[in-house]
């Protein structure tokens, strides 16, 4: 048997008790072991493979309350589950104070389906912590073997990318980065700026877009001194660059008459500050990105030709967010940690469901608008982020289909059965026996479709008073 849907280790020196639940649980599809020792449990335990463990209380080779507390000296990822017959809110509190998750109390109702929720919601966290931890794992050993750890990535496309920008890196060509807005291009300007000759002088990233046109020439090249009233004289970004590398975001919004200046300066790397006679040489690495096609601009008349065809020398196609979902776990967990160091907060992950909300979102703003969202949520949540924690465009934009017939399938057939459930027991007003007739089922296989639908017949009950 699988453990998909969990692993639990029940706990409990009575082995009649022991053997009940085994076989309770694993009809409902758990893989389930048992041990009748607790100090054997505890050695168990530090092998960290499950993901519940439900214990009794009252135990006398060792207590509930001991078997917890050293659990989670070896282990703190295995949600664990109190049974007692001395249920009492201080009991609670004092298991759930040593980190258990829950208790239930004994004789377990295995009929009324909060007893199942707290089983699922058990094992739904301790999955949720394994996944979290192995994301960590995996941005660290990312970061402890890549030359290049400030772009998070396990795309091969990427990774791709990553290795022929560390390649390009040494040679003094331009080069053009083409992508959507926040995809990342500055961070590849920045990988070869890194692994350049010029890693230890100025990396200035400009974005065209945000310097107005009326003094861009005097931003890029610089002003002599008493050219007016008071002015002094002033370093323009390629001379405050020099020896060192500039990415020049947007370069399509470089207007006409300054391409022609800018064309020279690539050709004969020298500038001629606003108001000077004389040239001054400047030693700097051009890098330059788009998210416009410049083919298309030089056809307009919009960008100079012999520009276009100067900044062509070497081009990084950066692919969407949408293209290489498979980076969005490690890029939410990796957001995770940058939030919790910057604010001193304490988000410990993020559970499937709402990860998956997010993989299914088209990210139309990419990196820059994922990690906006992840903030968002983190604000939100207390511990890990859930999918209530989720703005609402992004949960409303989940996909509703897939084309896995399996999970299509599983999809489809839940919502029809809560659906159904709840119609037919808001007709028998929460009598289960006559919703069985009208069903035309046992009314044993409706209770088992209720508990596994988490559907509570009392909730309909209580509308009749």
């Amino acid at each position: 048997m699988g453990d998909e849907k969990g692993y639990i280790l029940v706990v409990d020196d009575e082995e009649d008790i022991l053997f009940t639940l085994e076989d309770l649980l694993e009809e409902e599809g758990y893989k389930v072991e048992v041990e009748s020792n607790p100090r054997k449990a505890l050695e168990k335990a530090k092998q960290n493979i499950y993901d519940l463990i439900i214990t009794d209380l009252k135990m006398p080779k060792l207590s509930g309350e001991e078997l917890i507390k050293k659990i989670r000296e070896v282990n703190k990822i295995t949600s664990i589950i109190v049974m007692t017959a001395y249920g009492t809110v201080d009991t609670a509190v004092s298991c759930m104070k040593y980190g258990a998750f829950h208790y239930i109390s004994k004789p377990i109702d295995f009929n009324d389906p909060f007893t199942w929720n707290i089983i699922n919601e058990a094992i739904k966290k301790a999955k949720v912590v394994k996944e979290n931890l192995k994301l960590k794992e995996e941005i660290k050993k990312y970061k402890s073997e890549s030359k290049i750890d400030f772009i998070i990535t396990k795309n091969p496309k990427m990774l791709e990318l990553i290795d022929y920008a560390i390649k390009v890196a040494p040679f003094d060509f331009t080069v053009m980065i083409h992508g959507e807005s926040g995809v990342g291009k500055e961070l590849f300007a920045k990988a070869i700026h890194m692994a350049s000759p010029r890693k230890d002088k100025p990396f200035l990233p400009i974005n065209c877009a945000t310097i107005s046109p009326d003094i861009m020439e005097s931003e890029f090249f610089g002003s002599k001194k008493g050219i007016y009233t008071g002015a002094e004289e002033r370093k323009g970004i390629l001379e405050q660059a020099n020896e060192g590398t500039v990415f020049l975001d947007e370069i399509s919004e470089l207007p006409m008459d300054l391409q022609a200046k800018f064309l020279r300066f690539l050709q004969e790397k020298e500038i001629r500050k606003i108001g000077e006679a004389n040239t001054t040489k400047v030693d700097v690495r051009v890098i330059v990105a788009t998210n416009k096609d410049l083919k298309e601009l030089v056809e307009q008349g919009k960008f100079r030709e012999d520009l276009y065809y100067r900044l062509e020398g070497i081009r990084l196609n950066i692919p969407p967010l949408r293209e290489r979902k498979d980076d969005i776990p490690l890029l939410v967990n990796y957001f995770i940690q940058k939030f919790n160091e910057k604010y001193n907060a304490e988000i410990k992950g993020i559970s499937q469901d709402a990860l998956k909300a997010l993989i299914n979102y088209k990210w139309e703003g990419n990196i820059r608008q994922l990690e906006n969202v992840v903030y968002q949520c983190c604000i939100n949540a207390k511990d890990y982020i859930e999918v209530e924690h989720i703005p609402p465009f992004i949960k409303e934009n989940e996909k509703e289909f897939t084309f896995e017939y399996n999970k299509a399938k599983e999809k489809h057939t839940k919502k029809f059965a809560e659906s159904y459930f709840r119609v037919l027991l808001s007709m028998t007003e929460g009598n289960v026996s006559q919703a069985a007739k009208l069903a035309n089922i046992e009314r044993q296989s409706l209770q088992k479709l209720l508990k596994k639908y988490s559907i509570d017949p009392e909730e309909f009950r209580k509308r009749k008073e």
